[in-house]
C-alpha cells in the first residue's frame, strides 16, 4: 500500500457504522480507519484542456455518423425522427456520458479499478473492457477497408468506375460509361431505369465484393476461403498508427486527436459544399429531412433512436472514464459535457445531409427514386457512395477525400476503445512494474498486437460473415445490460446523495432535478427497454449481397424484393452461428454476476455483513488489513474448533442483528461519517495508525 506522505496527499478520517436499539438510541457499531488519496502526483495528465476536448469528441463522432444515422434516420420518419433523437438524447445518453465522466475524474481509476466504491459490480467494469477489445476486432476492419479504397483512389481512373473481368467482374457489370451511354440513347424510359439494371450490378457494388473482399470464394462461416493479403497489410496498417498514437499514453494520443478530430470537419465541409451543388442534390436532402410524423406513433422508431444515439456518443464502453482519468479534480468536464454532446448530434445531421445530397444526385442520374440508391453501413459507404463520387469531375480528388474522413473517424474511435483497456489494466498492475519506462509500450504492444492477430480472421474472403456477425452481437445487447448495470449501482447503492457530493467536491454544478431523475429513473427504463428489444428482435441474421455471384448460386436463396443494383442472393446464418453470436455476447455480461458472487464470498462472516461490506468501498474488504484489525478488536472468534466455532456463531448472530438496525447517513449504504458522530481525531494518530495497517 501506499504510504502517508503528507496531509495535501492524503485525507484521513473514519469510517462509521452506527446501529439504533430498540429504544431508538443510536451508537457506534464499529469504526474502520481510512485514508484516501486526495491527488496521485504519479498519474498522467493531458498537456491541456483541448487534448481531452478533442480525444472525447472524436471517440463520439466516429463511423456510425456517416454510414449509420442517414439510414436509420430516412426509414424512420425522416425529419420526424429528430424528435425521439433529440429527446432521447437528453434523457438517457448525455446523462450516461456524464455520469462516466465524473466518475472517471472523481477517482481517476479505469473501469475496472474504479469500482473499489463497490466491489460487488467490479464485473461491470470488466465487462466493459471485454467489450472494449473485442469491438476491436472488427471496428478497426472498417477502417482497413477505408485505407485500401484510399490508396485505389491515387490514380487518375478510379478502378471501382469501370468494369473488367480479368480482376473478377462479371458480365453482369454495368460501368458508369455504359450506364450513362443507355440513359443517353432512350434504352430506358423515363420510369423504367430497372430495365436497364435488371440483372446488372453496379461496378462499384462488384469492385467491393469481387475485388475488395474476394467474397465469391467463400460459401459461408463453414468455408473462409483464401487470405486476402491485402487487406492482411491494410489491417496491419490501421494497428501500427493506433500503436505509434498510443504507445506513450495520452501524451501522444492528445496530440494525434488535432488531426484525427478536426480533419473529418473540413473535409465533411467540402464534400458538403460540393454536394449542394450537384444536380438533383435538393430531392436528396429533402427526402432526407422530410418529416414523417405518423412514424412517431411506431414503437420501433423510438427504440431505433435509443440505440442509435447511445452508440453514437460511446458511453459504456469505459473510454469516457479512462479519459476523464488524466484530467485534474477540479477539471470542468460538465461543460465538455455538454458541448460534445450537441455536437455529435449535430454532426450526425449534417453527415445525413451531405450523404444524401450525394445520393439525390444519383438517382437524378440514374431517373429512378432516392430510396431506390440507399444503403446501409458497407453497402453505403464502400459501394453506392463510391459510385456517386466516381461520377464527378475530379473524381480521384473526392474519393480521396472521403476515404481520408473515414479513416480518421475510424481512428478516433480505434484510440479510445484501446485507451480504455489499457487504462484499466494499467491500474490492476503492481506500480513497481507500472515505473519502468518502457512498461506501457510494451503492455500497448501485447493489447493492440493480439487485437490484430484476432482480426485477421476479417481479411479472409468470408470476413464480412465473421464481421457481419461480430458487429449483430459483440456489442448489442451487453454493451446495454453493461451500462444499465453501471448507472444502477452508482445510483442505487454508491449513492446518489454521495455522487452528488463528489461532484460539489471537484467544484462541478450542482446537480439538478433533472440530472438526478435521469440517473435514478429515467435512464435505467431506457436501458431496460432496449435491452428487452434488442433480444426479442426477431429479424433473422443475414448477409444480403450486392451482387448475384454465381459461384455461390448454390449457397443462397433467392430474395423477393430487387433493388437497384439487381441482387438477389442471400446468406442466411446458421444456428450454430447465432448460438455463437449469442457465447459472445454473454461472456462479458457473465462477468456482472460471476464477480459479484465472488466479492460476496470473499468478504467472510454472515451473509447479511458480506452485503454491506461487498457494496461498500475497499476499506471495508475483509482480505485487507483493516478487517483482520477488526476482528482482534472485537475478539472475533474462528472456526478451529467446536468451542470456537459456536462462539463464532454466536458472534455471526450478534453482529447480523446489528447489522439489520445499521442506518447510514445518506444513500450510500456504507463509507460515509455519521453527522451524529462527527470525526474529530488527531491526524497523528491516525498517521500512525494507518501505517500501523499498512506497513
Amino acid at each position: 500500500s501506499d504510504q502517508l506522505t503528507g496531509l495535501d496527499e492524503y485525507q484521513t478520517d473514519e469510517i462509521v457504522v452506527t446501529s439504533t436499539n430498540q429504544n431508538g438510541t443510536e451508537s457506534i457499531a464499529a469504526t474502520f480507519p481510512r485514508a484516501q488519496r486526495l491527488s496521485s502526483p504519479e498519474h498522467e495528465t493531458w498537456s491541456n484542456q483541448c487534448d481531452f476536448f478533442l480525444s472525447i469528441l472524436g471517440y463520439a463522432v466516429d463511423l456510425a455518423n456517416v454510414w449509420r444515422f442517414p439510414y436509420v434516420c430516412f426509414t424512420n420518419g425522416g425529419g420526424a425522427f429528430l424528435i425521439p433523437y433529440f429527446v432521447l438524447t437528453v434523457c438517457s445518453a448525455l446523462p450516461m456520458f456524464y455520469l462516466e465522466l465524473i466518475l472517471g475524474q472523481k477517482h481517476r481509476h479505469g473501469a475496472i479499478k474504479l469500482w473499489d466504491i463497490c466491489p460487488v459490480f467490479r464485473g461491470v467494469g470488466i465487462a466493459q473492457i471485454l467489450i472494449s477489445y473485442m469491438v476491436a476486432f472488427y471496428y478497426n476492419t472498417v477502417t482497413a477497408w477505408s485505407l485500401y479504397f484510399f490508396l485505389a483512389s491515387i490514380t487518375d481512373r478510379l478502378p471501382w468506375t469501370h468494369c473488367d473481368i480479368r480482376r473478377g467482374n462479371t458480365p453482369d457489370c454495368i460501368s458508369y460509361n455504359e450506364l450513362v451511354g443507355r440513359l443517353a440513347t432512350g434504352m430506358a424510359e423515363e420510369n423504367n431505369t430497372m430495365s436497364v439494371l435488371h440483372n446488372q450490378t453496379l461496378a462499384s457494388t462488384e469492385y467491393f465484393e469481387r475485388v475488395v473482399l474476394s467474397i465469391q470464394r467463400s460459401p459461408g462461416l463453414e468455408n473462409l476461403g483464401p487470405i486476402r493479403w491485402q487487406i492482411v497489410g491494410c489491417t496491419a496498417v490501421t494497428f501500427l498508427i493506433l500503436y505509434a498514437s498510443m504507445r506513450h499514453g495520452v501524451k501522444t494520443s492528445g496530440k494525434v486527436v488535432y488531426v484525427t478530430a478536426l480533419c473529418p470537419y473540413i473535409l465533411l465541409s467540402v464534400l458538403l459544399f460540393n454536394g449542394i451543388t450537384l444536380e438533383g442534390s435538393k430531392e436528396g436532402i429533402w427526402y432526407f429531412i422530410r418529416p414523417r410524423f405518423e412514424k412517431l406513433s411506431e414503437m420501433k422508431v423510438w427504440a431505433n433512436a435509443a440505440i442509435q444515439i447511445f452508440f453514437s456518443t460511446g458511453a459504456g464502453f469505459g473510454a469516457h472514464i479512462a479519459y476523464a482519468t488524466y484530467n485534474p479534480p477540479q477539471y470542468n468536464c460538465y461543460r465538455d459535457c455538454i458541448i460534445t454532446s450537441i455536437v455529435n448530434a449535430m454532426t450526425s445531421v449534417f453527415a445525413g445531409i451531405t450523404v444524401f445530397a450525394y445520393l439525390g444526385y444519383l438517382a437524378r442520374l440514374m431517373r429512378t427514386p432516392v430510396e431506390s440508391v440507399t444503403g446501409e453501413g458497407p453497402g453505403l459507404v464502400f459501394q453506392v457512395y463510391p459510385f456517386a463520387i466516381g461520377t464527378l469531375p475530379c473524381a480521384p480528388f473526392w474519393a480521396f477525400t472521403f476515404f481520408l474522413l473515414l479513416i480518421m473517424l475510424g481512428l478516433d474511435s480505434g484510440m479510445g476503445g484501446l485507451e480504455s483497456v489499457t487504462t484499466a489494466l494499467v491500474d490492476m498492475i503492481p506500480k513497481k512494474l507500472t515505473q519502468y519506462k518502457q512498461f506501457r509500450p510494451i503492455l500497448t504492444l501485447i493489447i493492440l498486437g493480439s487485437a490484430c492477430v484476432v482480426a485477421m480472421v476479417n481479411a479472409t474472403s468470408g470476413g464480412m460473415y465473421v464481421f457481419n456477425l461480430m458487429d449483430r452481437y459483440m456489442a448489442g445487447a451487453s454493451l446495454l445490460i453493461g451500462s444499465l448495470f453501471q448507472v444502477i449501482a452508482i445510483a442505487w447503492f454508491y449513492g446518489l446523495d454521495q455522487l452528488c457530493e463528489d461532484i460539489e467536491k471537484m467544484s462541478l454544478p450542482n446537480p439538478s432535478l433533472y440530472w438526478r431523475l435521469c440517473w435514478k429513473f429515467i435512464t435505467p427504463f431506457m436501458l431496460t427497454v432496449m435491452i428487452v428489444s434488442s433480444i426479442l428482435d426477431p429479424t433473422p441474421l443475414r448477409y444480403n449481397y450486392g451482387t448475384r455471384h454465381p459461384e455461390l448460386m448454390q449457397n443462397a436463396s433467392d430474395r423477393i424484393e430487387i433493388g437497384i443494383q439487381g441482387t438477389n442472393q442471400f446468406y442466411e446464418y446458421p444456428p450454430w452461428a447465432e448460438k455463437i453470436g449469442w457465447c459472445m455476447s454473454g461472456i462479458s455480461v457473465l462477468m456482472i454476476p460471476i464477480v459479484a458472487i465472488v466479492a460476496i464470498i470473499q468478504s467472510g462472516c454472515h451473509f447479511q455483513i458480506r452485503k454491506i461490506i461487498s457494496i461498500g468501498p475497499m476499506e471495508f474488504r475483509p482480505l485487507s488489513r483493516k478487517w483482520f484489525t477488526f476482528k482482534r478488536q472485537t475478539n472475533m472468534p474462528t472456526n478451529k474448533t467446536k468451542k470456537s466455532k459456536n462462539r463464532r456463531l454466536q458472534f455471526d448472530q450478534e453482529m447480523k442483528e446489528k447489522v439489520c438496525q445499521t442506518t447510514i447517513s445518506g444513500n450510500h449504504s456504507v463509507g460515509k461519517s455519521s453527522p451524529k458522530y462527527p470525526i474529530v481525531v488527531n491526524r497523528s494518530a491516525q498517521e500512525e495508525n494507518f501505517n500501523k495497517l499498512n506497513p
